[in-house]
């Protein structure tokens, strides 16, 4: 586990797929998914958006980035997606969290 989390830590701003880091620890996808769930209690997508989210809420209240960087710096593509995920776990828009 501690070099899942090493490699989420690296390249979380990155595009990664379920199927990389599987083969990246010499896993298959199902296995590596029911590994991750088991092991950590959510799924592997869900503590990636939750490690980049915090990453940018950290962002947020540190620099003046606009919130698009912020969000293409975070490894969200889509800014929508970085918008509805954020106000999810923090109950508020990235705008208003920064204020």
């Amino acid at each position: 586990m501690k070099t899942i989390l090493s490699y989420i830590a690296n390249n979380f701003q990155e595009n990664i797929a379920i199927e990389d880091i599987a083969n990246y620890c010499f896993y298959s996808k199902s296995y590596f998914m029911k590994f991750f769930k088991e092991t950590m209690g959510v799924s592997f997508i869900q503590y990636l958006n939750d490690y980049r989210l915090e990453i940018a809420a950290e962002l947020l209240t540190t620099t003046t980035d606009n919130i698009l960087d912020i969000a293409f710096a975070t490894g969200f593509n889509n800014i929508s997606y970085f918008n509805r995920c954020f106000k999810k776990k923090y109950g508020v828009s990235p705008r208003k969290y920064r204020f």
